[in-house]
């Protein structure tokens, strides 16, 4: 298996089908299928802003980042309504402006990471999380955070295994309305940057 900074064309339409999989509660409120999101966003994808995980030409799974002014998903509303009926151009707007959150000058959120049904238990999402934080530390962020919606207990897990804590628990209308959960957890973890000796704060 290989952790492939960014994604290649070829695999942009496997990435949103397996993010669709993944996600779908989210994307209910305008989508019917897989196939609208990629309709929506295929053209519309910043490749650089992930990490892929292939093997034998096959994708395995996909994290997707966002720091300030940089994300996946660039989408201009105008593309929206040249592609879906005016109302559920709407709602399909209406369900990303749900979705949206704002980043940090020193955060580097990871907004989704998705891993085919097939590669399931194979640690992909481990080795895409690593890669993922190298790629903070390397660009100088304090901290890395995602969202995890309430039930998913196995991501939470994965991510407290790699030091992630939650920091605050979301409720109310619009988190339900949003994720079609009743919270959401916001999960952070300090990053570590420098040479090892003064991260570590040891002095010779």
């Amino acid at each position: 298996m290989d952790i492939v900074e960014g994604i290649d064309e070829e695999y942009v339409d496997d990435a949103l089908r397996v993010a669709y999989d993944a996600f779908a509660e989210k994307f209910r409120i305008g989508f019917r299928n897989a196939n609208d999101l990629i309709r929506l966003f295929r053209g519309s994808v910043d490749t650089a802003n992930c990490f892929s995980a292939i093997a034998d030409g096959q994708l395995l799974g996909i994290l997707t980042f966002r720091t300030a002014g940089r994300e996946f998903y660039r989408l201009n509303p105008a593309v929206v309504f040249a592609r879906f009926s005016p109302l559920r151009a709407v709602l399909v707007l209406f369900n990303l402006v749900l979705l949206e959150d704002y980043t940090e000058p020193d955060e580097f959120v990871v907004d989704s990471l998705a891993v085919a049904r097939s590669s399931r238990g194979m640690s992909v999402g481990t080795a895409l999380m690593q890669k993922a934080e190298q790629k903070a530390v390397s660009m100088g962020k304090r901290t890395t955070s995602l969202g995890v919606i309430g039930g998913n207990e196995g991501a939470a897990r994965l991510y407290e295994r790699l030091g992630y804590k939650t920091t605050r628990t979301s409720r109310g209308f619009l988190v339900r309305l949003a994720t079609g959960s009743p919270e959401v957890r916001r999960m952070e973890k300090p990053l570590v940057s420098g040479p090892p000796d003064a991260a570590a704060g040891r002095t010779t």
